[in-house]
């Protein structure tokens, strides 16, 4: 088992596919970093709230996570690797779990990434219009915990829904749908919470509180459970599936 974590782990090093996310989110960071406090009034960015808000951009890693384990496990379908995969590795459950170890760790990563490159800028803007920072406090570290948990949870989904569907732009395309459409669709119900981008909103939302969301261990606690009902599911669908 540990081999084929660190085989994945090797998989996603040497490949380009992290460079260019990791590029990707530099870019929006400071975009949308940039706009947000470049265009806030200084009376607004002095309080905590406001820059709390504006560092928790780091919770795209999250997102981010997804669409890597979505690529990780489907992709070798796109790719045609998946035979050679499963020739080294006949237990394809063992295959998924790897993989979704494997990816929780970059997610883990990205997170910290996105996490850096989000401070930074923000302290970087504040200073720079004489704001007072309040980057450094317990709601801090809270949502900075929250990110990396929630971009590792996200990333073990990934690849249990990549593995389910097994056609990459298909599970994409579907995962943001839902994102878009699915989940605000459950708020009809009163349900929206229960949502898998809910749930894993009310870990990156640690430390405070939202009516719209769980608390940080229920929430937790449900995100857990689907990636691990995903990883599930994709495992039986992978153990199935005709690999030629």
């Amino acid at each position: 088992m540990i081999r084929l974590v660190r085989s994945e782990l090797l998989k996603l090093r040497t490949t380009r596919l992290l460079l260019w996310i990791g590029l990707l989110i530099l870019a929006l960071a400071v975009l949308v970093i940039s706009l947000n406090i470049g265009q806030d009034s200084i009376s607004h960015l002095e309080e905590p709230s406001a820059q709390h808000g504006v560092v928790s951009f780091a919770a795209i890693s999250a997102l981010v996570a997804l669409i890597v384990g979505i690529l990780d496990s489907a992709g070798e379908y796109a790719h045609g690797t998946a035979t050679q995969t499963f020739l080294v590795a006949p237990l394809r459950e063992r295959v998924v779990a790897a993989k979704a170890l494997a990816v929780a760790l970059a997610g883990l990563g990205l997170g910290v990434f996105a996490a850096a490159v989000t401070w930074g800028m923000a302290a970087l803007w504040l200073l720079g219009r004489s704001v007072p920072v309040h980057l450094v406090s317990r709601g801090m570290l809270d949502l900075f915990l929250g990110v990396l948990a929630a971009a590792a949870i996200a990333g073990a989904i990934g690849v249990g829904f990549g593995s389910l569907v097994r056609r990459q732009t298909a599970a994409i395309v579907v995962a943001l749908i839902w994102l878009l459409v699915g989940e605000p669709l459950l708020s009809v119900a009163s349900l929206q919470q229960y949502g898998p981008a809910h749930a894993i909103a009310a870990v990156v939302n640690a430390g405070s509180r939202s009516s719209e969301l769980l608390a940080f261990g229920p929430g937790l606690a449900l995100s857990l459970a689907y990636a691990a009902v995903f990883c599930v599911l994709g495992a039986a669908a992978e153990k199935r599936s005709d690999v030629t």
